[in-house]
């Protein structure tokens, strides 16, 4: 096949291949420092050589990419919230088992993604509980909260010189 703007002969594949490592490429970025991590767990699938199988690499690495960016994953018709530290965790443990097959889905991430998604659930419900029993001691002593802004910080943003002159007036 020849290239419609310089005449050069080219391969049809080739041009996949090559738009499919540019999408690869893009991708990465998007994992921040983990990205090595997740190319080393879309190896884990057996897609060698890359130059022949970029179109499942390509496919995985998305498939991680959608897990990063949502933080969110489904397994047997649940739905699990789990955070980006909690995945990273849950790909060194896959990345660092020694598999005798290729991987052929992605459920062993995600039986492992479950134990760190529920410890996590655990120990932010333990936090909120920790923080109402908080609140409602100082309610309870007759402690106010404070609001977080003086009442200098409060006449600066509004642009007056005293609190006074503000009583009675429209706001």
């Amino acid at each position: 096949m020849r290239c419609p703007y310089c005449a050069k002969e080219f391969d049809p594949r080739e041009a996949m291949t090559d738009a499919e490592w540019r999408d690869i490429i893009a991708l990465l970025p998007g994992f921040g420092v983990h990205s090595r991590l997740a190319f080393e767990y879309c190896e884990r699938f057996g897609v060698t050589p890359l130059r022949i199988r970029s179109r499942s690499h390509l496919r995985l690495l998305r498939e991680v990419s959608a897990l990063f960016q949502s933080e969110r994953f489904s397994f047997q018709k649940r739905t699990y919230a789990i955070s980006r530290p909690g995945i990273v965790e849950a790909l060194k443990v896959v990345c660092n088992k020694h598999f005798e097959q290729p991987l052929e889905n992605h459920n062993y991430l995600k039986k492992v993604m479950i134990g760190i998604a529920e410890r996590e659930a655990k120990e932010q419900g333990l936090r909120r509980e920790k923080e109402l029993r908080r609140k409602e001691a100082a309610i309870m002593a007759g402690v106010r909260e404070e609001s977080g802004i003086t009442a200098d910080e409060y006449k600066r943003r509004a642009g007056i010189e005293s609190l006074a002159a503000m009583v009675g007036k429209d706001m």
